[in-house]
């Protein structure tokens, strides 16, 4: 019998999903933002100040909602680690949606 219970994760475990979590996050972040920018008028090169971004902050909302419910299931499964990396995403991603909005300067 292993004493691995679902509350207890090992730490080495524990960073190896979050690693791999933070990998896949940045790669599928990165194919929303473009599927969210190509539903919209925007372009980089001729910029419209009447051009909408609401379709790329839906998507992005709803990417960060995903990971934060992966936190959750990942809470669940004694994945602390993880957990903290998953919310530092969604909490990255609304950086970059405030960066993208022209409301944050830095």
């Amino acid at each position: 019998m292993s004493d691995h219970s679902p509350a207890r994760r090992g730490i080495g475990e524990d960073v190896f999903v979050a690693v791999l979590l933070w990998v896949l996050d940045a790669v599928v972040g990165f194919v929303v933002l473009l599927a969210g920018l190509g539903a919209t008028d925007f372009n980089m090169f001729e910029p419209d100040p009447h051009a909408s971004m609401t379709p790329v902050f839906t998507y992005g909302t709803v990417f960060a909602g995903v990971v934060l419910a992966t936190a959750a299931g990942l809470h669940r499964w004694g994945y602390r680690v993880s957990v903290w990396g998953q919310i530092a995403a969604a909490a990255a991603l609304a950086l970059c949606a405030a960066g993208l909005s022209g409301r944050l300067t830095l």
